[in-house]
C-alpha cells in the first residue's frame, strides 16, 4: 500500500520477510537438533518455488543455501510485479473490501483481520513485489544469469498433465494450433509426420506434448527442467549438479470419482499429486476416497528416499534405487509412475523440437 510505502520506505514481502527470518533461526539453532548448518536445503511446491528461488537471491539473506527442491515450479522466466503496480492492485484491493482506498493505517491496523481477507477478490495480495530491497531482481532468470544460483544444485520437476497446451477435439484442431505456435519449427521438423494423431487421440497427445516440453506454462514443461539442468552444467563446467524427474503416477481414484473433476481421465497426475509420494505420508485409509496399493507404498518409498539422498548429499542416488541420470548436457531425467525408466539417451527429434521450442520461448541461452 501507499500508505505503508510512505511510512516504512517500501511495502509488501512480508511473508519474504518472515521465511528469511526462519532460515536465520535454522542456520542458528538445527544444530542443536542433530541438523548441519553448512548443509542447507530449500524446497517448495509451486508457489512455494518461487518463493524458495526469490528467498535464495534475496540480498537480505545471509544463510547460504545449499541445495533446491523444486516441485512443479522451475520459474525460469517469471517476472516480479513492481512497487508501483504492486501497490496499486492493493490500494485495488481495499476498494475490493469495500474500504476507502486512503483508509489510514492506524484504522486498518485497528479493524479484524477477517474483514481484510477475501481471496475472491481479483486483486488479492499473494505476489512478491520488486521492492529493491528484498526482491532486486526483475525476474527469475535475470537473478540465475547473475551468477545467483551457480553453486546451488536443483532437483526439479513437474507431474504429467500440469502442462499448458491447446484444447483441441480434431486432428485439423490439433495441426493448426501446433502450426500457430511452432512457426518455423513446425516445417522445419515436419511436425505433421513427426507427430501422428486422429480425431481419437489428438486431445490425449495435446496434453501430453505441453508436459513434455511445447507448453508454456513456465513452472510445468519438462524441458523447462531439463534445459535447465543442461545450461547450469555448460555455464559452470558441471559444478552445478541438477537432477529432474516427471511424476506420472495416477493416484488411485475412487467410484465416485469417475466421471468426475476429480477423475483419472481428468487429473491425470494432478498437481500436488507427487507431495504424498515425496514426503512417503500415504497412510491406509487416509483419505478414505484413496485406496493405496502395493506400488503407491513401494513407490513413495523410492521417492522418499532419492529426496532424503538428494538433500544429504546432493546426489539422489544409493542402493536399491534405479539409477538418476544429471540433467546435464544430456538432458537426462527419471519418470516415475507406474514404474521407474531412466532416460539420458540421445535425443529423438521430437525432443530436439521442444529443445529449439523452448530455447526459443523462455528466452534460454544459447551455448556457443
Amino acid at each position: 500500500l501507499p500508505q505503508l510505502s510512505e511510512e516504512q520506505g517500501q511495502s509488501g514481502n512480508y511473508g519474504l520477510m518472515d521465511q528469511i527470518k526462519a532460515m536465520e533461526w535454522i542456520k542458528e539453532n538445527i544444530a542443536n537438533f542433530g541438523g548441519d548448518p553448512e548443509n542447507i536445503t530449500v524446497g517448495g511446491q509451486s508457489g512455494g518455488t518461487t518463493k524458495a528461488m526469490a528467498m535464495t537471491a534475496s540480498p537480505k539473506m545471509d544463510v547460504e543455501v545449499d541445495k533446491l527442491i523444486l516441485e512443479s515450479g522451475l520459474k525460469y522466466n517469471m517476472e516480479f510485479q513492481t512497487q508501483e503496480s504492486a501497490e496499486e492492485k492493493g490500494t485495488a484491493y481495499l476498494g475490493d473490501l469495500g474500504l476507502d482506498e486512503a483508509t489510514t493505517l492506524e484504522d486498518l491496523r485497528n479493524m479484524d483481520a477477517e474483514k481484510l481477507i477475501d481471496s475472491t477478490s481479483s486483486n488479492y495480495p499473494g505476489s512478491m513485489n520488486l521492492d529493491g530491497l528484498y526482491v532486486t531482481y526483475e525476474s527469475i532468470q535475470d537473478s540465475i544469469n547473475d551468477g545467483v544460483f551457480d553453486e546451488i544444485s536443483v532437483l526439479s520437476g513437474t507431474n504429467m498433465g500440469e502442462g499448458s497446451y491447446p484444447k483441441v477435439s480434431t486432428a485439423d484442431d490439433f495441426y493448426a494450433q501446433y502450426k500457430e505456435a511452432l512457426g518455423d519449427l513446425y516445417d522445419k521438423y515436419d511436425f505433421e509426420n513427426l507427430v501422428k494423431v486422429d480425431d481419437n487421440t489428438a486431445a490425449m497427445v495435446s496434453r501430453q506434448l505441453g508436459t513434455y516440453g511445447l507448453g508454456t506454462n513456465v513452472s510445468r514443461s519438462l524441458m523447462v527442467n531439463r534445459l535447465y539442468g543442461k545450461t547450469m552444467s555448460e555455464r559452470t563446467d558441471g559444478k552445478a549438479v541438477n537432477y529432474t524427474y516427471l511424476f506420472s503416477h495416477a493416484t488411485p481414484e475412487s467410484m465416485s470419482d469417475l466421471g468426475t473433476d476429480r477423475g483419472w481421465a481428468n487429473q491425470w497426475a494432478w498437481h500436488t499429486g507427487e507431495m504424498w509420494y515425496a514426503f512417503n505420508s500415504l497412510r491406509e485409509g487416509v483419505p478414505a476416497v484413496r485406496q493405496w496399493t502395493d506400488w503407491d507404498y513401494e513407490l513413495a518409498e523410492k521417492m522418499n528416499q532419492y529426496w532424503s539422498n538428494f538433500i544429504k548429499t546432493g546426489d539422489p542416488n544409493g542402493d536399491g534405487l534405479a539409477y538418476w541420470p544429471e540433467a546435464d548436457e544430456n538432458m537426462g531425467y527419471i519418470q516415475l509412475g507406474n514404474g521407474i525408466s531412466t532416460h539420458d539417451e540421445e535425443l529423438t527429434d521430437l525432443e530436439k523440437l521442444m529443445m529449439d521450442y523452448t530455447t526459443n520461448y523462455f528466452n534460454f541461452p544459447v551455448a556457443d
